[in-house]
């Protein structure tokens, strides 16, 4: 299982975002979730190993803390069956975008949720976070903004992995957000559907974190009642601005940092983007989950792990001198869906 010491991060007057510590505890093997835990003061990240202002042991170590952006109505359940691996050697934190999740609805409206804005938020927790810079790994939406972060402010990111995004707009027909959407729920369901009915799920409120150490859906079921928790306003305002937002394909050459993008074999929508990303930023690694759609970190959590372990270890390397990270050469295409060397069980 996973414990997380859930904190509130203010961002705007009226509004604030859900922000989870995630740390490993003993748990049985391909059991993980995100687990119930008293809040921390408002605003203040918990004072503990691998805290902001804890002293930086290298790209990989715990004072650069591994920040997981999730996309489109979504929310830190997104992560759960992942997040335990991750944070057996890391520190990871993980937080809700505005109107999603246990974060605040904008009191706005639709123009309170915008890129920009998302971009701010992300901005806010990262400085919250303290001097040691992060490394990002933005899925789908989250991924355009965790994009955006690094272009904006290279100094602050030591690593990016991006899942089944795009640096323009994907072009398809139909509505974009419900197109986004409905890859999310139907690769969910299809994976809820071998242990019954997803269950409706209320939002969390306050503190509470995402899925609870007592919740035993599996992570496909926590995300479909998840997508209930995210307000229509921002999905709708949200789902807009996918459609149209500025490519930001004519910056990808100016990304330095390690770089891992993983699409999901049969997310036929993103393939085309993630080749780009690939192809642009430079020595970027290009992992194709074999078998997964949108959601790989839910459909096939343990070729997702052997990929973001793959990018941590060539981070690492880049680290220790042994490769310049701008000179990394790409590997092409790796198709990620056999065992993973370390032999873990998760999902």
């Amino acid at each position: 299982m996973v414990s997380a010491s859930g904190w509130r991060l203010p961002v705007v007057a009226g509004l604030e975002l859900h922000v989870e510590d995630v740390r490993p505890d003993d748990h049985p093997p391909g059991v993980t979730a995100l687990a119930d835990a008293p809040p921390t003061e408002v605003g203040a990240p918990p004072a503990e190993v691998g805290a902001p202002g804890a002293p930086d042991t290298g790209a990989g170590g715990w004072g650069s803390p591994v920040v997981l952006v999730h996309g489109i109505a979504g929310s830190t359940a997104d992560w759960a069956a992942v997040a335990s691996e991750l944070a057996a050697s890391r520190r990871v934190v993980a937080y809700d975008h505005r109107g999603h999740g246990a974060s605040g609805r904008a009191p706005g409206g639709r123009a309170d949720y915008t890129f920009d804005l998302l971009l701010a938020d992300l901005a806010a927790l990262v400085a919250a976070l303290g001097p040691a810079g992060v490394h990002l790994v933005g899925h789908s939406l989250g991924g355009v903004i965790a994009l955006r972060y690094t272009l904006e402010h290279p100094d602050r990111v030591r690593s990016l992995v991006l899942v089944d995004t795009a640096a323009a707009p994907a072009a398809a027909t139909g509505p974009v957000a419900r197109r986004i959407v409905a890859a999310v729920l139907e690769g969910a369901a299809a994976i809820a559907s071998g242990s019954g009915a997803a269950q409706g799920g209320g939002a969390a409120r306050g503190g509470d974190s995402v899925g609870a150490v007592h919740d035993h859906r599996n992570p496909a079921e926590r995300q479909v009642a998840g997508l209930g928790q995210a307000d229509p306003e921002a999905l709708a305002a949200l789902g807009r601005e996918l459609g149209g937002y500025r490519s930001l394909v004519p910056r990808l050459g100016e990304i330095t940092v390690p770089t891992t993008v993983i699409v999901g074999e049969h997310d036929s929508t993103l393939r085309a983007g993630a080749q780009t990303l690939a192809h642009d930023i430079r020595g970027a690694h290009l992992a194709v989950i074999a078998g997964a759609d949108h959601s790989p970190q839910v459909s096939r959590p343990l070729a997702w792990l052997t990929a973001v372990d793959d990018h941590f270890a060539r981070v690492e390397t880049a680290a220790a001198g042994d490769t310049p990270a701008g000179d990394t050469p790409a590997s092409g295409v790796r198709r990620a869906g056999g065992p993973r060397p370390s032999g873990r069980t998760t999902g």
